[in-house]
């Protein structure tokens, strides 16, 4: 140049840094794109409005209003958390067998061992932030049937199927209060699981030994959900319908459809506060551990003695904050709810896989 100086260009980042970048952004551009809804108060206000009507009429023309609100109820909560929560973001992942097999592979070559206990975590995550978010709404409904089921009594319900009814209501109630007070994905959380997990390192247990008994846990956390919560109510349903002559109705589908039509909406409508803030509470966490992850990285790359990284486990939170993401569901724009989802596809990146082993061959040489 003319003045003589010499400018240089700063060194290329590290494909991993590089990689925590983008994911920050990307994180930052979802909460800015997905936070931002128009708002439907007064949909929401008249559709809350007929929902409240259509129960204050069944309630004055049906002496059966109070046996139709509980079966309609339990319909809703068998139907309600498939059609919303279960993850199904997987049309992306078409992941084959030799892919899975080579992935596994992968894992391995990097010494990331506990894979298959890592995404089972995850996907009992998903589950769980997705029901506490039903908790008020689900709650709410089920409390009301404790109260139907009583004054229901007072009309010729037996007292064992009153029984019956008021037990299940009780143990979905107190499902959902167990999983609001457990917060899963909050910091309290984590330091649960990992107090756990170094307490059985500590009486030096077999790491497989470890990883079987959480994957145990895991598994068996499974089995009692879809067992208290879907098959259970469902005998429940069944023996209430007979034992209460609701069967013998001529257009008990139609009724119960009403019903679970009108109940459905005041959880929506409840579903969808409180999703909002579990999906503001992990925007919040996924940009501060990327941050954190940045910062780490930062102070590496820099040489500095104080910076304490551990690269497998840095690179397995950068996978799971790929792998958690948000969506918003919606009708027709009106009643949104977030829904914590899983995208294995990232798995099957190969960018994203190549910086990382890069990382982690390069951190432990």
């Amino acid at each position: 140049m003319a003045d003589g100086t010499i400018t240089t260009k700063p060194p290329p980042d590290h494909p991993f840094r590089q990689i925590i970048k983008d994911e920050l952004l990307t994180v930052q551009k979802n909460r800015a794109e997905l936070m931002t809804t128009t708002s439907h108060k007064a949909i929401h206000f008249f559709v809350l409005l007929v929902c409240v009507l259509t129960n204050v009429i069944f309630f004055s023309a049906r002496p059966d209003y109070f046996g139709l609100f509980i079966a309609a109820s339990f319909y809703l909560n068998m139907f309600y958390f498939f059609s919303l929560l279960i993850p199904t973001n997987f049309k992306n992942a078409n992941l084959p067998t030799a892919d899975l097999s080579r992935f596994h592979t992968w894992l391995k070559e990097i010494g990331v061992t506990s894979g298959t206990t890592r995404f089972t975590r995850l996907f009992i995550n998903a589950l769980f932030l997705n029901s506490r978010t039903l908790s008020l709404g689900i709650g709410l409904i089920f409390s009301i049937d404790i109260v139907f089921a009583l004054f229901h009594f007072t009309r010729g319900l037996p007292l064992r199927t009153m029984i019956i009814v008021i037990t299940q209501c009780a143990i979905i109630v107190i499902f959902y209060l167990l999983v609001w007070k457990m917060e899963p994905f909050s910091t309290s959380y984590v330091n649960k699981v990992e107090n756990a997990k170094r307490t059985l390192r500590r009486q030096k247990l077999p790491p497989q030994l470890v990883t079987g008994m959480f994957i145990f846990g895991f598994l068996l956390a499974i089995f009692l959900f879809l067992t208290t919560m879907i098959y259970l109510p469902g005998v429940t349903l069944n023996a209430f319908l007979n034992q209460s002559e609701l069967t013998q109705l001529g257009h008990l589908f139609s009724l119960l459809a009403i019903l679970a039509v009108s109940q459905y909406f005041i959880v929506r409508y409840i579903h969808g506060f409180t999703s909002r803030s579990m999906a503001d509470r992990i925007f919040d966490f996924k940009e501060q551990s990327l941050q954190e992850l940045l910062d780490r990285e930062n102070m590496a790359r820099q040489k500095n003695s104080d910076a304490d990284e551990n690269p497998i486990e840095t690179s397995a939170l950068l996978l799971e904050s790929k792998i958690f993401i948000l969506k918003r569901n919606s009708l027709a724009g009106a009643f949104p709810v977030f829904v914590v989802d899983l995208d294995f596809s990232v798995m099957m990146d190969s960018t994203t896989l190549t910086a990382i082993k890069g990382y982690i061959v390069e951190r432990e040489e």
